[in-house]
């Protein structure tokens, strides 16, 4: 997630100053080298915690989220990319290109669907059916619709039941797609807005445009003689100035 800026932020500000630290008491303290690096571990510890801390609440605060939402959050995201991995490893026992097909989709949505969540956090609330539940459907069906279908010697009321697996899968697809659709609605919503502001602005432009052209056309023309006669006025009075 983007949240992991803070440590790489807090490390940068925190590397310089550790050096810093051992240097001075290299240096100026003439003690023991295990106490020089102890000295140089406590300023990185002293500088990174506090810039770590500082950059998480800002980006909190962006997300609009508390340190307990966002801890839930990741663990939860962990626990989706592993099962995202474990839909990655069924590709391998696939055994027809309907299945493949089928398969791609699913774990396209559902990497769509992590992926958005690990860039908006907040985002997660808007999906968490699909986290707590259609996600673990769909690893666990796959998984064993793909373990059961490889098998030989399959009975007739096997296949109908493989059969009728692979519907169910079908309209898991469908669900998993509405989780997505659910997910965007926000925004969709905000690109209607935007889209309204582009029209008004341009409604607005028509208007001023044709407003000026108006005025362009309504300008009245002055004859050639009374242009020279209004010039030669102004002379008169320049002159008797």
């Amino acid at each position: 997630m983007k949240f992991k800026i803070s440590h790489w932020t807090a490390s940068i500000v925190a590397l310089p100053v550790s050096i810093v630290t051992g240097l001075i008491s290299m240096l100026a303290l003439d003690i023991h080298l295990i106490y020089d690096v102890l000295v140089g571990a406590g300023g990185f510890f002293a500088a990174y915690l506090p810039t770590q801390s500082v950059s998480q609440n800002r980006q909190l605060k962006e997300y609009g989220l508390t340190k307990s939402e966002y801890k839930y959050i990741q663990n939860q995201m962990k626990e989706a990319k592993e099962k995202l991995n474990r839909l990655r490893q069924s590709y391998y026992n696939i055994r027809t290109l309907k299945d493949a097909k089928l398969i791609f989709d699913i774990n396209r949505i559902v990497k769509s669907i992590i992926n958005t969540v690990e860039d908006d956090p907040k985002i997660f609330y808007n999906v968490q059916q699909f986290f707590h539940s259609n996600l673990d459907s769909a690893v666990n069906t796959i998984e064993q619709y793909l373990f059961l279908y490889k098998m030989p010697g399959k009975s007739k009321d096997e296949k109908i039941k493989l059969h009728e697996t692979r519907l169910s899968l079908l309209e898991l697809k469908r669900t998993l797609q509405a989780n997505l659709s659910h997910m965007n609605r926000s925004t969709y919503q905000s690109l209607e807005v935007e889209k309204e502001i582009i029209s008004m602005n341009k409604r607005r432009t028509d208007k001023r445009m044709q407003l000026d052209n108006k005025l362009h056309e309504q300008k009245v023309e002055i004859p050639k003689k009374e242009q020279e006669k209004v010039k030669a006025r102004r002379s008169e009075n320049n002159e008797s100035r």
